[in-house]
């Protein structure tokens, strides 16, 4: 949801209705309108002021020229070194779109503008010229988020949540850029740095756009150390998503919630979790606690936002590296299969993680919407069998995703009506998606990109032990 960052903040912060006010316009424009009405009356006289004022995109140029007219008054170093900070952050916002343009969010551009002018402690020293956050002393206080970058979107609102939730230490948010395809976003292990908005060791708030599309300048170099952590905690909210989605299998199968990650990592037929990640013991208090909150909101009256921090949010938890201190990839995992294109993909709402080329079996292979059920290391009793090393059974079927032995019909419609894969495929597949996954199968659903990262990026994983199932002889239309 692209409002969860918003959301975090308002219960960290619930007397800041700016915040309100920004969260109420994402939920209109998700539909949720009782949400959002309760968000608008906590907002106040911010919300009576933005809704009355129709100020077009070019208030700014207004404003600079007020600006330079006070160039003989005592304040005049101060505001125009916020003016040119806050020209720098308009052209971040891919150089100010009409402002009837889709995708513009003039709201987030305002509560950046509003930001910046209450910022009184700038007067007496330099102001940053966006540059500063390069060379500025770099601690392990580093926070990720990403966004997506293409079409109508330009990653406003994660930016502004960034630079809103920045604190007084030494600490550096970036902001990784999400390729675009449609309504989809395209999740990946080596996503740009977009932005860094940084806190420096003079206690200022400095910004860095690192797209020279979009800043019209030469940005410089991310450095390596921040595109180290960058890919370190891609690959992580890859585990927290196939771990915060078999807690969900787990407690909608025992209407109780697991103790820990071993109750979810069993032999078959009790492996939700076929696979375990480095790091699940650690991130799983956190995500448990997550979800546990989840179901409690869930059972609340709509348009009830509680004010408060989340059990789960804590400064040195597992998601203390990202932005809002939650899980990124909220979504429950699902599965999607486009047979127009021979696509499979590993989807997380909106975002898609993976998505992989299949072989099918053209109008024998149904349409419909199905559940991961039996997952099985080896379903042929050996690894060259014709189903392969893995198998991912749908729902009470004879249908399932698996391994082949005939690589070459990968991308045809050669089978029987079963989902085909690569072995390297399958086996991330399997490792990523638990038991009880959702799996959608339909036409013209996703895009052609195949996001597969290289061998050395796979999703890193261990076996649980006795994934095979002996007593059972499969009989897969392959």
């Amino acid at each position: 949801m692209q409002n969860t960052h918003l959301r975090t903040y308002v219960k960290k912060h619930p007397d800041n209705k700016m915040a309100w006010y920004l969260l109420g316009k994402e939920y209109v424009r998700e539909g949720q309108e009782g949400k959002a009405n309760y968000c608008f009356q906590q907002a106040g006289e911010v919300y009576e002021a933005f809704e009355r004022s129709k100020a077009p995109a070019d208030i700014w140029v207004d404003y600079q020229n007020k600006l330079v007219e006070m160039g003989e008054q005592k304040e005049r170093k101060q505001r125009i070194r916020k003016m040119w900070l806050t020209l720098l952050m308009l052209l971040v916002f891919a150089l100010v779109p009409p402002a009837d343009a889709p995708g513009f969010n003039r709201d987030a551009a305002e509560a950046l503008a509003s930001a910046l002018e209450a910022e009184d402690d700038w007067a007496d020293g330099p102001i940053s010229d966006g540059r500063e956050a390069a060379s500025a002393p770099i601690t392990n206080s580093n926070v990720f988020t990403a966004a997506r970058f293409g079409g109508n979107h330009q990653g406003e609102t994660a930016l502004a949540a960034a630079w809103s939730g920045a604190g007084p230490k030494v600490e550096t948010s970036a902001v990784l850029g999400m390729e675009t395809s449609d309504e989809w976003a395209l999740w990946k292990r080596n996503m740009p740095v977009k932005y860094i908005v940084q806190t420096n060791s003079s206690g200022r708030l400095t910004a860095q756009s690192y797209d020279a599309d979009q800043c019209s300048c030469e940005p410089p170099e991310v450095s390596k150390d921040i595109k180290h952590l960058a890919q370190a905690w891609t690959a992580k909210q890859e585990s927290a998503a196939s771990l915060s989605s078999a807690i969900h299998t787990y407690y909608k199968q025992n209407k109780t919630w697991p103790k820990n990650v071993n109750q979810l990592a069993q032999p078959f037929p009790n492996n939700i979790l076929g696979e375990t990640a480095p790091g699940m013991k650690d991130m799983f208090p956190a995500i448990l606690a997550m979800q546990q909150q989840g179901m409690k909101e869930a059972g609340q009256q709509a348009g009830q936002e509680q004010a408060g921090q989340s059990p789960a949010l804590q400064a040195n938890g597992p998601f203390a590296d990202t932005l809002g201190g939650e899980l990124f990839l909220q979504d429950q995992l699902e599965i999607v299969v486009d047979k127009s294109n021979h696509r499979l993909a590993l989807i997380s709402g909106n975002t898609i993680i993976r998505n992989y080329e299949v072989g099918l079996g053209g109008g024998r292979t149904p349409e419909g919407t199905f559940v991961i059920t039996d997952k099985v290391v080896n379903p042929n009793g050996r690894s060259d069998g014709e189903f392969g090393t893995r198998g991912m059974q749908l729902s009470d079927t004879n249908y399932a995703i698996h391994g082949t032995n005939e690589p070459d019909s990968i991308g045809l419609d050669e089978s029987l009506g079963c989902v085909r894969m690569s072995t390297g495929d399958v086996e991330e597949l399997f490792a990523l998606a638990p038991q009880g996954t959702p799996v959608r199968i339909g036409t013209n659903l996703l895009p052609e990109t195949i996001l597969v990262p290289g061998a050395k990026d796979r999703y890193q994983h261990t076996l649980v032990p006795k994934q095979n199932n002996p007593n059972k002889t499969y009989h897969w239309l392959n």
